[in-house]
């Protein structure tokens, strides 16, 4: 029996098996848009809006880099699902406290450092009406901790196809907007307000106009 102890076969397996399939079931047809200039060899702190459930298998089955995604701790211990998620190498936060929830934005801007991108949606959960919400500080602490730079992507059309708190799923259009990165370079935490800003400013321009900013 060969175990992958990097969680890369996982990660293959979900993008071009589950996510592709899921999109598939769901009628779900997904333009990208930008992305043509960027390095995917390196390492980003990937920046997103959070419209649907569709959110996470468009960016699995699209960008072309191996990414992980920043999750509540919670939800790595439900039986299957949670063991996928460790097997995976997803990233767990906990929120429990101020110490806990530090201590695992520690570990994950170390996590960024040695290895594949982490997909982040600063927003915190999905939206309920469709509507960019204000960004979390977290996700640019972890950047300018790790050192790379943030990569912003907008989502665009999923709340039309699985708006929150609904199971019914309408098939048509979605798109991925791939941005430019924005350099931590010379950045402290001082600057994560600022960094928050720019970034969300980013991500609501390529929402509304649906081009890469």
């Amino acid at each position: 029996m060969i175990v992958d102890f990097s969680g890369r076969l996982f990660m293959f397996l979900a993008s071009k098996g589950w996510a592709a399939q899921i999109l598939w079931l769901a009628g779900a047809k997904v333009e990208v848009i930008g992305g043509e200039g960027i390095d995917w060899k390196k390492s980003y702190v990937i920046a997103s809006n959070h419209q649907s459930q569709l959110d996470i298998p468009i960016l699995f089955n699209k960008l072309p880099t191996l990414i992980r995604f920043l999750s509540k701790r919670s939800l790595f211990y439900i039986p299957i699902f949670g063991w996928a998620m460790w097997i995976a190498r997803f990233v767990p936060v906990d929120r429990g406290s101020v110490r806990k929830a530090r201590a695992s934005i520690d570990a994950a801007a170390r996590k960024i450092r040695k290895g594949p991108s982490l997909v982040v949606f600063p927003e915190g959960t999905r939206s309920p009406d469709g509507e960019i919400k204000k960004f979390k500080s977290g996700a640019f602490v972890m950047a300018i901790k790790a050192g790379v730079l943030v990569l912003p992507v907008a989502v665009r059309g999923t709340f039309q196809l699985v708006p929150k708190n609904t199971l019914k799923v309408t098939p048509g259009k979605a798109q991925l907007i791939i941005g430019t990165p924005v350099s931590c370079e010379g950045k402290s935490i001082k600057d994560k307000e600022n960094l928050r800003m720019e970034v969300q400013r980013i991500v609501e321009k390529m929402f509304e106009t649906g081009k890469p900013a």
